[in-house]
């Protein structure tokens, strides 16, 4: 049975903001700790340790239509696997319960709310930025700032970025794939847990970091269309540099990947000692010195880069 985009894109959105987010590291000279890091694949095979030889993907979580591509490589690696492993098992997410339990969790504890955390000039700017889009700043007044920088992002919701109506995402395309293969799923971390990363980050600072995406500057250094760019290129070592391009919430770096990287070694291992697994990931989680491809390469397993002549850079073309 298809899975609907429309019916599970706000889950998707929610997830997706753990890509967007920007933080701070110093990916060139960390790329060079990745053996064969220049290589631009999104796709990494995994060797050794007598476990059943896996892969791991990066995914973007939402992409336009008519740039999403899955290579014959990618097709074949997926085929040879008998788990797919998403960050979080999106069919225990699909419960119409679990859904109302996971969105209420979007609103501040206690009685906060936006006006609490912002001058009255801050204010003004997030209220007449959601009054161009078209949403009453009433209705947001207690939402997670986080939330809502996810949605006053006008490359996700503006006129000129995705097409809501033409969206792709890899996770649920692949949950397609698995379960037409009669194919087990399974998260390397529950959706429980990714919300409550937004609980990490103080209330006050989202609510900074919400004015901030607002008022910056738009010159496409890394905008929307620039990531889909380069991840058609897959070229990660330039994603890297993309989403770890800010400043701003460098301090956050560990929460937001560092230490979910850490946290899904042991539980990748333990699936491929039952077999094959195919671990979709975002890309943001594969470089770096902390990042999956290296921890793994700690671990003592041989990663090396799956290459495929046909690859998405040919969009371009």
């Amino acid at each position: 049975m298809r899975v609907q985009i429309e019916r599970w894109l706000p889950l998707v959105v929610l997830v997706g903001f753990l890509l967007s987010c920007k933080t701070t590291s110093g990916t060139l000279q960390e790329q060079s700790a990745i053996e064969s890091g220049s290589a631009k694949s999104l796709l990494w095979k995994v060797d050794g340790k007598e476990k059943k030889t896996s892969y791991v993907f990066g995914t973007i979580h939402l992409i336009q239509e008519d740039d999403y591509f899955f290579t014959p490589a990618m097709d074949d690696a997926f085929s040879r696997c008998g788990i797919l492993a998403l960050e979080f098992d999106l069919e225990d997410a699909m419960d119409i319960g679990s859904q109302m339990q996971l969105f209420q969790k979007a609103f501040m504890r206690g009685d906060t709310t936006l006006k609490d955390l912002l001058s009255d000039e801050d204010y003004e700017v997030v209220e007449v930025h959601f009054q161009k889009m078209g949403i009453p700043i009433f209705f947001l007044e207690r939402v997670k700032p986080m939330f809502l920088t996810i949605f006053a992002s006008e490359d996700l919701f503006g006129g000129g970025g995705l097409n809501m109506e033409e969206l792709k995402s890899y996770e649920l395309e692949l949950l397609e794939k698995a379960n037409s293969a009669d194919m087990p799923v399974e998260g390397l971390e529950t959706m429980e847990y990714q919300i409550s990363i937004f609980d990490s980050i103080p209330y006050k600072v989202q609510a900074e970091m919400l004015v901030e995406s607002i008022e910056a500057p738009d010159d496409g250094g890394a905008s929307l269309d620039t990531l889909i760019h380069y991840y058609k290129m897959q070229d990660l070592g330039k994603l890297d540099e993309l989403i770890n391009a800010e400043s701003t919430t460098s301090t956050y770096r560990s929460v937001l990947l560092d230490n979910r990287n850490i946290n899904w070694i042991p539980v990748m291992e333990e699936l491929m000692i039952r077999g094959s697994t195919f671990f979709a990931v975002g890309a943001g989680h594969l470089l770096g010195e902390l990042g999956v491809l290296q921890l793994l390469r700690n671990q003592g397993y041989q990663v090396t880069p799956v290459l495929d002549v046909t690859n998405g850079s040919d969009k371009d073309r």
